[in-house]
């Protein structure tokens, strides 16, 4: 630091120190707002997988384990089902959030003694679809390259570019 004849200091050397302290609290704002945001994008995966279960979730449980996984352990949750003690719903959300009854976590366990299901066995009892459902597009023929539009970085001169350089 260069101290002037009169006792200050060179207002050069203030202006870039000044300089490099807003540099510095600028980026220190930056990283708070990226880690901000990676908080958030967090919070929203494992908000998108502790959701409850959709019906259709439940309802392939529920013929997957009737189907194919009647344990004894399954036999005792399913009258407990059947009486009314218990529903479908309630197992199932048990799963999702970690709160699950004795006896249905015992059922749960008991299904790494069950072999598992072939997919045929599987669309048999109707835990997999075999058809794509009305709203679900189907999917492009093999072999058949699949027509693509303009993009915003396609122009002549770039056509001959590298295409796997593109986003880099």
């Amino acid at each position: 630091m260069q101290y002037l004849s009169q006792g200050g200091v060179s207002s050069l050397e203030t202006s870039r120190a000044a300089w490099e302290l807003d540099a510095r609290v600028d980026q220190a704002f930056r990283r708070a707002r990226e880690a901000r945001q990676q908080m958030q994008d967090a919070e929203s995966r494992l908000a998108a997988k502790s959701a409850p279960p959709t019906d259709e979730e439940i309802e392939r449980i529920r013929l997957f384990v009737l189907g194919h996984a009647r344990t004894p352990e399954w036999e005792r949750v399913i009258e407990l089902i059947n009486r009314g003690l218990l529903s479908w719903r309630e197992v199932t959300d048990g799963l999702a959030t970690g709160r699950l009854d004795h006896r249905v976590a015992a059922a749960f366990d008991s299904l790494s003694k069950v072999p598992p299901a072939s997919e045929a066995a599987l669309a048999e009892i109707g835990v997999i679809r075999t058809e794509p459902a009305d709203d679900e597009p189907e999917p492009p023929t093999p072999g058949r390259p699949v027509a693509r539009g303009p993009r915003e970085d396609d122009d002549e001169e770039s056509f001959f570019d590298d295409p796997l350089a593109r986003g880099r």
